[in-house]
């Protein structure tokens, strides 16, 4: 919510700089706004779980894990969902569900910790797949859209700086 808020303020105030004629400072902001986006986007809103039948992909800030069924060992849910692989790595999964509030109790009754619903997807799944053998193995990487933007933000962030530079 605050990463759209972000960016629609930012849309905002070039378009009326821009309309006002004012290129300079459009220049001079437009870098800056990208980078603040960007970083609000890959921290915020791009983190995220996928599964399908073969694997559980997990997108993190800059980094992409593809982890297939049968190579995950066990899932839990600490502040975020962790996956650990057969091979002992850890995976902290940025874009899945926090642990939730426990439910009241009443006096005398100890408070019960409901487990999200796109928890009990992602145990059903795994449960389900699990005994399904394949020869893939998990698969790291970058998370090419976020990188490419970061590097479309990153230029226009030195084209800014150059036209502060050069206009100074």
């Amino acid at each position: 919510m605050a990463a759209g808020l972000v960016a629609v303020l930012g849309l905002f105030l070039l378009v009326d700089a821009a309309v006002r004629g004012s290129w300079i400072v459009v220049l001079d902001a437009v870098g800056p706004i990208a980078v603040l986006v960007w970083v609000l986007w890959v921290l915020t809103y791009r983190p995220c779980i996928r599964i399908d039948d073969t694997a559980v992909t997990v997108v993190n800030p800059l980094r992409r894990t593809v982890v297939p069924w049968h190579a995950v060992a066990d899932v839990t849910l600490r502040w975020q969902i962790v996956i650990e692989t057969v091979a002992g790595r850890r995976l902290q999964c940025w874009g899945g569900p926090s642990l939730p509030r426990p439910k009241p109790a009443r006096r005398g009754e100890r408070a019960v910790l409901r487990q999200p619903d796109e928890m009990v997807v992602l145990l059903d799944r795994w449960a389900e797949r699990r005994e399904v053998a394949a020869d893939s193995d998990v698969v790291r990487g970058w998370d090419r859209p976020a990188v490419v933007v970061g590097a479309v933000a990153l230029a226009l962030l030195v084209v800014s700086l150059l036209s502060l530079w050069l206009g100074a």
